[in-house]
């Protein structure tokens, strides 16, 4: 079983502009919502792959409810811990010219302590052996600084593979907890390490010092430079064909979508890498935060070129 766990979701309002103009007014050409957060998105690309997983997390109010609804109707399992406080809604505003993203991202509820024990007795009522759980995203307010490491703990001592995907301070004590595979982008491997990572060998080289910390997989994702791994089974560097982008939005979640959806049946890590790098360059191709589509990515994966790496020297 896959779970996902999305501590602050938020329901995404997507706004199609000709062009963004400051101190004036700007016609709406379309608009659309999502539910939306980094293992809310993972859940949703799951599906689209063929697959089923559980959504996990906080939410609260009409928002709340929205979305609920939204992920039903796209055949997303839920299990989420009701709250007092509205789920946020973010805004995202997308430009025609230029093909440019603003994000405007609300602050999100204020957790109780309550609250926050009732969803950790909600983990561990699931059949966590042999599971895996995706775990990211922003912290709201009110949770512990040290959530996703009490979570990747609670999973993991129970016979679960965490994956997480987050940044600064919540990273880095999710890490201490010591999960299965993280996937940080290029600027939050230097954030976690505060080193310039300027090369692809130093990139690796700090990702191959994570292997040796307890990180079984270490994913760093690139953009269209595609997706670097290092891992107890083997080192490779994966990349994607070029493609005309038209949204980065949910491109992360789609590529662990796809790696996890692969490991979970069992297939090897280098199938799962290049599977993983047709995912995210799959999102690329969908407007909005339409995620990766199983169609995109089946043409996608024979063309993604994947080399393995020799560790410590590439």
């Amino acid at each position: 079983m896959i779970y996902t766990i999305t501590l602050n979701p938020a329901l995404d309002h997507f706004l199609d502009v000709e062009k963004l103009r400051v101190d004036d007014a700007n016609r709406v050409r379309s608009e659309c919502l999502y539910a939306g957060g980094k293992g809310i998105d993972v859940s949703r690309a799951i599906r689209h792959l063929g697959g089923d997983s559980m959504a996990l997390g906080f939410i609260g109010g009409h928002n709340g409810r929205v979305m609920v609804e939204m992920l039903k109707a796209e055949g997303v399992n839920t299990y989420f811990t009701p709250i007092a406080e509205e789920t946020r809604r973010d805004i995202v505003v997308c430009t025609v010219k230029g093909a440019r993203q603003t994000m405007l991202n609300a602050r999100g509820p204020l957790i109780t302590a309550d609250e926050w024990k009732m969803f950790l007795s909600h983990l561990a009522l699931l059949e966590l052996r042999d599971a895996y759980v995706v775990v990211g995203g922003s912290l709201p307010r009110g949770v512990p600084a040290d959530a996703y490491g009490q979570i990747v703990q609670l999973v993991q001592h129970r016979g679960a593979k965490a994956i997480l995907d987050a940044d600064g301070a919540c990273f880095k004590a999710g890490l201490k907890a010591g999960p299965f595979a993280i996937k940080p982008n290029v600027n939050e491997l230097r954030r976690l390490t505060g080193r310039p990572l300027r090369t692809e060998r130093e990139i690796m080289r700090a990702a191959w010092e994570l292997n040796r910390r307890g990180v079984d997989v270490v994913m760093v994702s690139r953009g269209r430079h595609g997706l670097l791994v290092a891992s107890r089974d083997g080192s490779y560097r994966a990349v994607p064909p070029p493609v005309r982008v038209k949204s980065t939005v949910g491109a992360g979640d789609s590529m662990v979508a796809g790696f996890v959806f692969r490991h979970a049946g069992g297939k090897s890590v280098e199938d799962c890498v290049r599977f993983a790098t047709a995912a995210g360059t799959a999102a690329t191709l969908a407007p909005g935060n339409q995620l990766c589509r199983l169609a995109d990515v089946q043409r996608l994966v024979p063309r993604v070129k994947v080399e393995k790496l020799r560790a410590y020297g590439i």
